[in-house]
């Protein structure tokens, strides 16, 4: 039976699993040393497989940590110990993960200078790009628990809850947000799944990567023959532009849509750059804040399996 499990956003799965086992020793194998805010818990030795030690991880990492004290904990050591505490949730049973992450929740709820501590070492650990994984729903659990705690002003709310909304308007498996965009010339566009499996690129023409990643889907022969074909729709879209950005947007493919858009980066997650989210036939985001060597595949194995 296929166990259900948390999908992992992202680059960062592809880390070598006996990781999770020497991590939860003491984490020690950082360049810069953090003392942990308590010992980190071991699976036992009798605990065989991998998915087996990290229910286990989930069921009782927390269970030396006091939630009661009031004082601020080094902040460096709370995000230690959410970055060694979520890393196994990619191996973990997700009911598992689930339980634990609700109970976790439960105890910091009444305590705000935690809660906001833990807040923070959520976004490090699941949701910002020095994060080892990307669980948005893991992650939209603390941001719902922070905004409706009354103990914090708009003003400490506001970053997060701009994070949640971007978080919620992007689902995968959702039906991808629409959204309104200027062409090099100045003509208003609008987005919106049109039923053409649709590769979204949001990018600067500056940007060295994004470059690269432009000249990898011109010169790739099966993938410009789907795009050709009208098999895939390609936009490249610059997020909050700056003056003068028309002259920039050159050499582009002319079946590619291009353009810029003042308003997305405050709608969309777009979390890196460049930044590819994959919109299948069904209007609905499968990916999002992939490579583009991750979008081209998703591509070739949707035009593959007709």
């Amino acid at each position: 039976m296929a166990r259900n499990r948390y999908i992992v956003n992202g680059l960062k799965k592809c880390v070598a699993a006996v990781f999770l086992i020497l991590s939860f020793v003491n984490a020690k194998a950082e360049v810069i040393v953090v003392e942990p805010i308590f010992e980190y818990p071991v699976a036992p030795e009798e605990i065989a497989t991998l998915s087996d030690k990290s229910n286990w991880i989930m069921q009782h990492f927390w269970d030396k940590m006091d939630f009661k004290q009031k004082i601020a904990l080094n902040q460096a050591a709370v995000n230690d110990a959410m970055r060694v505490y979520t890393f196994p949730m990619q191996w973990a049973d997700k009911v598992e993960v689930d339980k634990s992450v609700d109970k976790l929740i439960s105890q910091l709820s009444k305590n705000p200078t935690l809660l906001l501590q833990f807040t923070k070492g959520a976004e490090e650990a699941l949701y910002s790009n020095r994060a080892d994984v990307w669980i948005d729903e893991i992650y939209i659990k603390f941001l719902e628990s922070f905004l409706k705690n009354k103990k914090f002003s708009d003003a400490r709310k506001a970053r997060y809850s701009r994070q949640l909304r971007q978080l919620q308007n992007t689902r995968t498996g959702q039906l991808a947000p629409a959204f309104s965009f200027t062409t090099p010339t100045g003509s208003p566009g609008d987005y919106n799944p049109i039923g053409v499996f649709t590769i979204i690129e949001f990018g600067d023409p500056d940007c060295d990567e994004c470059r690269h990643a432009k000249l990898k889907m011109e010169t790739s022969v099966w993938f410009a023959s789907m795009v050709e074909k009208g098999q895939v729709n390609i936009l490249f879209i610059t997020p909050d532009p700056e003056e003068g950005w028309q002259t920039k947007m050159t050499g582009f493919p002319s079946n590619w849509v291009v353009g810029a858009s003042d308003t997305v980066a405050d709608k969309l997650d777009i979390r890196t750059t460049p930044s590819f989210f994959v919109v299948d036939k069904e209007g609905k985001l499968i990916a999002k804040n992939v490579s583009v060597d991750q979008a081209m595949n998703l591509a070739r194995k949707e035009n593959t399996e007709k």
